[in-house]
């Protein structure tokens, strides 16, 4: 068959791979310069590794990706280590990733401490998450957690995210970031590029070909001349209803139902270290910040890959029609550095920062309402022999690589299977 696949992030590579290796003759179009979507990455001179645009890392449960890393022979680039999270709140750092430190945590008392510890394994034994579904995340942790832990620890973190559809959010969503999370975080060396190349270069291999810089406007720039038989969109729900603008008025109205929220990054190069004490990921959990999470990528991974420099991504999620959407890299610092100050007074911007750049994504996060299962259309759109699959789409499971790659593996058997 003739297949097209519309968008070059881990999905469409995945689906492209597969069916490339079946024989079939496959064409990728994508309308960014570069391939990996969401796990695109940039370079720096002087760098040795290129740097991704938003966060990365694997979990020890991502055993779909860890099995594509193997067969694509990439096993001796991937390593993990166990870096630090910690939360921020009252204005100070508090490590909180283990048994140990929840029962340091000086916000809590001790009932509340075991609480939190007991009840945070027990969702991590369940294996049915249906139930939760039924229920906000809200409602849930309020309950079980008790009151203050989710005042301190989930309310603040599921606001930031979601903001006005914060109480709304299924449990199920918040039951899969606890399931699959894992003290172990994995990387690759020379970064999810090195994947991302790796996909390529296969794909190109089995006579796949790839199109960069190549916007798919409409539905007639695939179906001249008869050209596919099958196209897959892996693009965001609002892209693939522009350009397949004869669905049926009851799927739109479906779809309509789905909906996304964005996320920007401001990302610092830095001469020094921001978190001191060592913390990769720093959940924001004090009200009043324009951010949710301050990520410093070199207390994960060695700055000497980043030429001695030091890497903090500083991100948050907000509405698509949000004003940070339509502000300069100059005018978000201005916004998040007093905050940034609040956490380390001791930084200087002026003195400490070599560069900085800024990076948005309107559609990088599903909203999960109650019963979002009953929500989910098929991979199989009205349009004959055109299919949709993207991170809508990957329920119960988060956004992330290994679940992309694991919707790339399912969209291929379908095709091969139609």
């Amino acid at each position: 068959m003739r297949i097209a696949i519309i968008g070059a992030g881990f999905t469409g590579l995945t689906a492209a791979l597969r069916l490339s290796q079946k024989g079939h003759k496959v064409t990728v179009f994508e309308k960014q310069k570069n391939a990996g979507g969401l796990s695109g990455s940039f370079g720096e001179k002087n760098w040795e590794w290129p740097l991704e645009y938003f966060f990365h890392h694997l979990f020890a449960s991502d055993s779909t990706v860890k099995n594509l890393i193997n067969e694509l022979g990439l096993s001796n680039k991937l390593f993990y280590r166990q870096p630090k999270t910690s939360v921020f709140f009252q204005g100070k750092i508090s490590q909180f990733d283990s048994f140990l430190s929840i029962i340091e945590f000086p916000y809590l008392n001790l009932p509340e401490k075991l609480r939190t510890g007991i009840v945070t394994l027990y969702l991590k034994t369940i294996e049915n998450w249906k139930p939760f579904e039924k229920i906000s995340a809200f409602d849930w942790l309020g309950k079980y957690y008790g009151k203050k832990p989710f005042e301190v620890l989930w309310k603040p973190l599921i606001l930031a995210k979601f903001g006005k559809f914060a109480d709304q959010i299924s449990m199920a969503w918040f039951w899969a970031r606890i399931k699959k999370r894992s003290f172990n975080l994995g990387y690759l060396e020379g970064g999810f590029q090195t994947l991302t190349d790796k996909l390529i270069e296969k794909i190109q291999k089995n006579n796949g070909k790839i199109y960069f810089n190549h916007n798919i406007c409409c539905s007639d720039d695939l179906n001249h001349d008869n050209k596919f038989d099958r196209v897959i969109f892996t693009t965001p729900n609002s892209t693939f209803l522009k350009i397949i603008s004869s669905l049926p008025k009851g799927y739109k109205e479906k779809f309509s139902k789905l909906k996304m929220i964005g996320a920007l990054n401001l990302i610092l190069i830095l001469k020094k270290k921001f978190l001191t004490d060592g913390t990769y990921w720093l959940n924001i959990n004090d009200q009043g910040f324009p951010f949710v999470a301050v990520v410093e990528h070199t207390n994960f991974i060695d700055p000497k890959y980043y030429n001695g420099q030091h890497i903090l991504y500083v991100g948050g999620y907000y509405p698509q029609n949000h004003r940070y959407f339509k502000m300069d890299k100059t005018q978000i610092l201005k916004e998040f550095l007093p905050s940034l100050q609040k956490i380390n007074p001791k930084f200087n911007f002026q003195l400490d920062a070599k560069r900085y750049t800024l990076y948005a994504n309107l559609h990088a996060q599903p909203i999960i309402p109650l019963n979002y299962s009953q929500l989910i259309p098929s991979h199989q759109t009205p349009i004959a022999n055109v299919y949709l699959a993207n991170m809508q789409q990957i329920y119960p499971w988060d956004r992330g690589t290994n679940y992309a790659i694991e919707l790339g593996e399912k969209i291929a058997n379908e095709i091969e299977n139609s």
